[in-house]
């Protein structure tokens, strides 16, 4: 198994930092085997079975052109439940959690409001499904103008034991859910990455997960927050909430242009990672 280990290492080390090599490792191996990570740890210096393997190696194939661990495995983990992901949907960050977590202290806040929460950009589901589990009575909607991602997000629904609504549309067309009743709350991790960015990205995500739902005009960088930020001022219930994932960037940008669509109460988030990355504003 020690050898496994290493031939991860070699393989990698062009892509990666050690420290996540050894996290893909332990992934991939406790896929294959069903072992914890523990089990792993304990049988390292066991030989591995023929079988384990090949396994392994066809997994390192992949990821050694630089596919993303989470497409290679099919899944990622998000506030403890599994979603599939493929290259059709962005993989779910970790940090994005923080934007269910604001949602529920909303709640709790409003115990007795019956909440309706519309997500904007889903994509696999992620934010949707955490929101619909944390609190079961909330009616979620959930929208994405791709419909290979809306049926992602309708699995891991479906896989999540998660009633929500999808919807396919257009968050930049005039005529984005025409038809719609006031919502509680709005939330959004949109496109927000300006192609200039492209030399800071890894190629594991500039070279596989989607650019529709990545990149943004370069002399546009808030296209899609200053579109969503009229949306919802028009279609949220006084006291509503929008809520934001943003580029680090673009934090303050973003916080300065909710105030002047008319949102109050205003604040900048900061993520896991200590970085300035939501925004949360209020309609009076």
């Amino acid at each position: 198994m020690k050898q496994i280990k290493n031939n991860f290492i070699t393989a990698l080390s062009n892509l990666y930092e050690t420290s996540e090599i050894n996290e893909i490792f332990y992934e991939c191996v406790s896929h294959i085997s069903g072992k914890s990570r523990s089990q792993i740890i304990m049988s390292l210096s066991d030989k591995a079975s023929d079988e384990i393997i090949k396994q392994c190696d066809m997994l390192l194939s992949r990821l050694k052109k630089g596919e993303p661990m989470q497409y290679v495995l099919g899944f990622e983990w998000f506030d403890g439940m599994r979603f599939a992901v493929d290259p059709r949907v962005l993989i779910p960050r970790p940090e994005t959690v923080a934007l269910v977590d604001e949602i529920e202290k909303l709640k709790i806040k409003n115990a007795k409001c019956e909440m309706r929460v519309l997500d904007i950009g889903t994509g696999s589901g992620a934010i949707a499904v955490a929101v619909k589990k944390r609190i079961p009575n909330a009616e979620v909607t959930a929208v994405d103008v791709s419909k290979d991602a809306i049926e992602v997000a309708s699995t891991n629904a479906k896989n999540n034991g998660a009633d929500v609504n999808f919807i396919c549309d257009d968050a930049l067309s005039d005529s984005f859910l025409s038809v719609c009743a006031p919502f509680n709350v709005i939330v959004s991790n949109p496109p927000y990455i300006c192609p200039d960015e492209k030399t800071e990205m890894r190629t594991n995500v500039l070279d596989f997960e989607p650019h529709l739902a990545l990149f943004v005009p370069q002399d546009d960088p808030l296209l899609f927050y200053n579109k969503i930020a009229k949306f919802a001022i028009n279609n949220l219930e006084s006291d509503g909430a929008l809520l934001f994932e943003t580029n680090v960037a673009y934090v303050h940008d973003v916080e300065k242009m909710m105030s002047e669509t008319g949102f109050s109460d205003v604040v900048v988030i900061k993520d896991c990672f200590d970085r300035e990355r939501f925004v949360i504003g209020k309609k009076i």
